[in-house]
């Protein structure tokens, strides 16, 4: 078994730099703007507070072909009854839903869905509408709460 030896000095570099990162950590922690290191928590539901979440629905076309589509609240630009009835259940028509393209104005993508499919995206889309309103709801009172804590000049 070999030995290396350490020199005094190596050690005590590295010491050194060992006590300055915790000064170091803590100069950046306080950096942080007040909102960011404040304990206010609104996106218990959804990580991401900027985006929203995907609505997942099973598409079904004319022929009876089944799938599954998964898609922002953002790129629904309509949902209208369209020509065609449901294989499954001649006595129901089946839904075009159009969702805006990311790359262009004025094409969309279609899918179809059943009359559950589209009770599922307004559900799903109600459900995205309260979760914005009440993540925006927490971050007024968190700023108002932040304003309030600091020091008047």
């Amino acid at each position: 078994m070999e030995t290396a030896e350490v020199e005094p000095a190596g050690l005590l570099q590295v010491a050194a730099a060992r006590a300055m990162r915790l000064p170091v950590l803590l100069g950046m922690l306080a950096a942080l703007p007040a909102a960011v290191s404040a304990p206010y928590h609104c996106d218990e539901r959804y990580g991401d507070y900027r985006r929203e979440p995907l609505i997942v629905v099973e598409t079904k076309d004319c022929a009876g072909n089944v799938g599954l589509a998964s898609f922002r609240a953002d790129r629904v630009f309509k949902i209208e009854t369209g020509n065609c009835r449901d294989p499954d259940d001649s006595d129901q028509t089946l839904y075009r839903v159009m969702l805006r393209i990311l790359t262009g104005a004025g094409n969309y993508d279609v899918l179809w869905v059943d009359s559950k499919g589209v009770q599922a995206i307004r559900e799903q889309l109600e459900e995205n509408r309260q979760a914005a309103l009440s993540r925006r709801e927490c971050y007024r009172s968190a700023e108002q709460a932040v304003e309030e804590d600091q020091p008047e000049n």
